[in-house]
């Protein structure tokens, strides 16, 4: 070949091998999402969950993409006795491990006050994004709104929400200053921003089911809302306009994974296929150096929390869990009536021995057993401050007649925040503390 045709021929393939590339605009994304970890480090008795195990998937998920994306969309925190004692941070801790590239504010990130949020960003080696909250000047908690990550020959902004009615599961004083700002208007420009820096735009939010589809509806340069809060599994995604909301199963007992094909000059996607998978332990060993670290922190609290207090003839489900704390209640102190919120029991109790622990894991929170004092015609009206329209005593009521109501201090707060103050008395114990020397002195139960 002589040396004019050879440069022809090259010249010839370097003009196709530029044509193809300027052609391949769509490219392919693994969504690694998970949600509302809740500081459930072990796996549950039926051997699903339990972080270390949760690495080991995400591990094998990471190494079989083309590309990928790691997102936890908030509530680290909150469930079991290691972030209770500890406040919080050995979840940021061992979340470090977990090769997390972004991560939101959940409303349970504030059940340590607004300022231990602080240090939870200062443990943490990946980012924490949560746009809409804000001070009352305007100013966020965490910056900045969003980040931009690059995967499969894109650039990814990621943007962080947290649902507007976090004053319903978290009382003013842990919030401190902030509060959530309406979702879809502030991301509004945020979106447009990031839209002109990425070829993708996500958000990670904390968010309802209806808000995230609001924001897809009002916002169609979000191409996939990744979110949490609710902790039940979806059967698949949400689609708006070929855009999708997505969502995994909380307590780390699923991953979900979203494979999609993406072209960059449409902004639209172009297939996808979401998978969610559970953590099985069979099917996923541990990550030794993860477990060592859990083992770590759980021996810190065993001598605590893993000591007998009775025994269960059969499973107790939530509903009668909930029953069995206000029976406690109400044995203990003399009241009226008894009342716990349904957003206050947080797990089940199993059949057969019972330890400390599992009453911790029913209620990870500290709140302290209160009596108030409330009017017939007022009680009458009290509704559950969890969110739920659910009436606090449905029996018959003399308007005229003052009760006596025990229940938590969250409760109570929850109400004086709203504007329903009453008459309050401590009763100088933890409600934790309550129910386990109930279940004690009864022995078995129900």
């Amino acid at each position: 070949m002589n040396l004019a045709l050879r440069r022809r021929t090259l010249l010839a393939s370097a003009l196709l091998l530029l044509a193809g590339c300027r052609q391949s605009t769509v490219h392919e994304l693994t969504i690694l999402h998970f949600n509302d970890l809740h500081d459930r480090l072990l796996p549950d008795p039926d051997g699903i969950g339990g972080v270390a195990h949760l690495a080991t998937l995400l591990q094998r998920e990471r190494a079989a993409a083309h590309a990928s994306l790691t997102l936890h969309a908030g509530d680290l925190v909150t469930g079991t006795p290691v972030s209770t004692v500890f406040r919080g941070l050995p979840d940021y801790e061992i979340a470090n491990s977990l090769g997390i590239d972004v991560n939101c504010l959940g409303n349970h990130e504030f059940d340590y006050g607004w300022r231990r949020i602080l240090d939870f960003m200062r443990v943490a080696n990946f980012p924490t994004v949560s746009a809409n909250t804000l001070d009352t000047s305007g100013n966020r908690l965490v910056n900045p709104p969003y980040v931009i990550r690059d995967a499969g020959g894109m650039r990814i902004a990621v943007i962080g929400a947290l649902l507007e009615k976090v004053l319903e599961t978290t009382t003013l004083d842990r919030l401190g200053p902030f509060h959530a700002a309406p979702t879809v208007e502030t991301l509004r420009p945020i979106v447009a921003e990031a839209k002109q820096r990425a070829d993708m735009v996500i958000v990670l939010g904390h968010l309802e089911k209806t808000e995230a589809e609001s924001i897809l509806r009002e916002l169609p340069d979000v191409s996939i809302a990744a979110i949490g809060h609710e902790h039940t599994p979806w059967k698949e995604p949400l689609e708006v306009d070929g855009r999708f909301v997505i969502h995994a199963e909380g307590y780390g007992r699923q991953v979900g994974r979203m494979v999609l094909r993406y072209d960059t000059a449409t902004r639209r996607i172009v297939s996808h296929e979401w998978t969610g998978i559970p953590v099985d332990t069979r099917e996923y060993p541990a990550d030794p150096a993860i477990q060592a670290q859990i083992d770590k922190w759980e021996a810190k609290v065993s001598a605590l929390v893993d000591v007998p207090i009775g025994r269960a003839t059969r499973a107790l489900s939530r509903i009668e869990v909930r029953a069995l704390m206000e029976r406690a209640m109400l044995d203990q102190v003399p009241v009226d009536f008894s009342f716990t919120n349904r957003g206050g029991v947080r797990d089940v109790l199993p059949a057969g021995e019972l330890l400390a622990r599992h009453v911790w894991n029913v209620i990870p929170f500290d709140n302290r057993v209160v009596t108030l004092e409330i009017p017939g015609d007022q009680l009458a009206n009290l509704t559950d401050p969890s969110g739920r329209v659910e009436k606090v005593v449905t029996a018959p009521l003399d308007p005229k007649r003052v009760y006596r109501l025990v229940t938590s201090d969250f409760v109570a707060q929850s109400w004086a925040d709203s504007g329903k103050k009453f008459p309050r008395r401590e009763e100088g114990v933890l409600l934790r503390d309550a129910v386990i020397d109930w279940i004690k002195q009864k022995r078995v139960i129900p």
